[in-house]
C-alpha cells in the first residue's frame, strides 16, 4: 500500500510540474510574439512616418516640375531629383503613387512604403466651389443658370407654387442661395425684383409648416460659407423643393403633365466645398465642364443644338486618353497624356487637340473657368501604407500648402 501511494504522488508531482513546464513555455512563447508584434508595429508606424514626409516632398515640389522635352536625360533627371516623375504625374494628371519603396535596399526584410497623393474630391471631384457662386462674383448668375438649365428648371417659364403663387423658379433658386451664402440681411434682388429668402421668409415658413419641422431643425441664413454640401438642405427654397437636391418630381401637387421631374443637383456631382471655383481640364467630368460658359451654348434652344455643347465637353475628356499628334510624346505605357504637358501653353494646347480629333472649338470665354494643374487652392488627399512581413499600417489624410509647409485638414490611421 505505501509503495502503492509513493508511486501514485510521484506521478502526480511529474504531471503537474509538466503542466507548470509546458505553461511556462506557452507563456513564453506567446510573451515572445507579442513582443515581435509590439516591434514590428512600432517599425511599421515609423514607416508610415517617413511616408508622410516623402508625401510631402512630392506636393511641395510638384510646381517646379518640368514639361517632358523630346531631348530629356531621364538618368541625369532623376539624379538631380529622385521624385521628378511623381511630381510631374501631380501636376499634370493631379494623382500620383510611390513606392513600394525599401526602407532599407540592402535589407528586404526592412520593410516598404506606398503613398498615394491625389487631388482631394472636396477640390476637384465635386467639381465648382458652390461657396464661390454668389454675388461677390460678377458671373455667378450665369453659371447658376446655366446649372439650372442642365437640372431642367426653365428660365423663362413660370413654376406655380403649392400654395397657387407664380415665381420664376430658376431666380428663386438663386436668390435664396445668395442670401444663404452672403454676408448682409437685404433680400437678393433680380431683375429688381426680391428673388430670395432672408430670416423674415425662413421664419414666416416655419410658422407656415410648425408640425412638419421640429424646432432644432430650423435654420437661417447662414451668411457665411457651407462646409458640407448636405448644408444646402438648409437653404430655403431646397427646405420647399428637396427634389431639386435629391432628384424626383419637384411639384407632385399639379397635374402629372405638368410635373417637372429633375435629376437632383447633388447627383449631379458638380459641387464642393472648397477650392477657386475653377474646373480643372485634366481632372473633370463631361457634367462639370457643362457648366462652363463658352462650352455650354447659351442661346441653346432645342436638343439638337444642345448636343454641341455635350459634343465639346466629351472632346475635352476623351482628348486626354488620345496620344497627341503635334508632339514627339513617349507612349510608354501611358492611358492619358494631360494638357500642358507638353507645352507651357495649356489653352492653345487643349484646343489644338480637341480640333484635330473632332473639329471642335472652345470659346475663348470659357478660359477664365478653366485651369490645367492644381493651385495653391487646392487639397490634397494621401494615403501611406507601411509594410512588415505580414503586417501592414495605414493613415489616410487630406492637406493643402499654406506659405510654403504643408497644413493637415484630417489624419485619419
Amino acid at each position: 500500500m505505501r509503495k502503492g501511494s509513493a508511486l501514485l504522488m510521484a506521478l502526480w508531482t511529474i504531471m503537474v510540474l509538466s503542466v507548470i513546464v509546458v505553461s511556462f513555455s506557452f507563456e513564453a512563447h506567446l510573451q515572445g510574439g507579442i513582443n515581435v508584434y509590439v516591434q514590428n508595429k512600432n517599425r511599421v508606424k515609423r514607416l508610415v512616418e517617413s511616408g508622410r514626409i516623402l508625401g510631402e516632398v512630392i506636393i511641395l515640389g510638384y510646381k517646379d516640375a518640368k514639361q517632358w522635352t523630346e531631348d530629356e536625360d531621364e538618368k541625369e533627371l532623376l539624379e538631380d531629383d529622385r521624385w521628378y516623375k511623381e511630381k510631374q504625374e501631380l501636376k499634370y494628371k493631379s494623382k500620383c503613387f510611390v513606392g513600394p519603396i525599401l526602407l532599407d535596399e540592402e535589407d528586404s526584410s526592412s520593410g516598404t512604403v506606398e503613398v498615394e497623393i491625389s487631388v482631394s474630391e472636396k477640390s476637384t471631384g465635386g467639381g465648382i466651389n458652390i461657396n464661390k457662386l454668389f454675388s461677390e462674383d460678377s458671373n455667378w448668375m450665369v453659371r447658376w443658370q446655366i446649372i439650372l438649365d442642365r437640372l431642367g428648371i426653365s428660365r423663362e417659364e413660370d413654376f406655380r407654387t403649392k400654395e397657387g403663387k407664380t415665381i420664376n423658379l430658376q431666380k428663386y433658386i438663386m436668390g435664396c442661395w445668395n442670401d444663404y451664402r452672403d454676408e448682409d440681411d437685404n433680400c437678393t434682388q433680380i431683375d429688381g425684383v426680391d428673388s430670395g429668402a432672408e430670416s423674415k421668409e425662413y421664419e414666416e415658413w416655419y410658422e407656415e409648416n410648425e408640425d412638419a419641422v421640429a424646432e432644432q431643425d430650423r435654420f437661417g441664413p447662414a451668411n457665411a460659407e457651407i462646409t458640407d454640401l448636405k448644408e444646402l438642405s438648409r437653404v430655403l427654397c431646397f427646405r420647399e423643393y428637396p427634389a431639386l437636391l435629391t432628384g424626383g418630381v419637384i411639384n407632385p401637387y399639379e397635374d402629372e403633365k405638368n410635373q417637372i421631374n429633375v435629376k437632383g443637383l447633388l447627383s449631379m456631382n458638380i459641387f464642393s466645398v472648397s477650392g477657386d471655383g475653377k474646373i480643372n481640364v485634366n481632372d473633370c467630368t463631361v457634367d462639370q465642364l457643362l457648366t462652363v460658359p463658352g462650352i455650354y451654348i447659351e442661346d441653346e434652344v432645342d436638343e439638337d443644338d444642345k448636343s454641341e455643347s455635350i459634343e465639346t465637353a466629351e472632346a475635352i475628356v476623351k482628348c486626354r486618353s488620345i496620344m497627341p499628334q503635334e508632339y514627339d510624346v513617349p507612349e510608354d505605357g501611358r492611358t492619358e497624356w494631360a494638357y500642358g504637358e507638353f507645352t507651357s501653353d495649356w489653352w492653345s494646347d487643349m484646343q489644338q487637340r480637341i480640333s484635330d480629333e473632332f473639329d471642335v472649338e472652345i470659346d475663348q470665354s470659357a478660359q477664365q473657368y478653366l485651369k490645367a494643374s492644381p493651385d495653391d487652392s487646392t487639397v490634397f488627399s494621401m494615403k501611406i501604407t507601411g509594410r512588415i512581413m505580414d503586417m501592414a499600417y495605414s493613415a489616410e489624410c487630406e492637406c493643402y500648402i499654406k506659405d510654403s509647409k504643408i497644413r493637415y485638414v484630417s489624419w485619419k490611421e
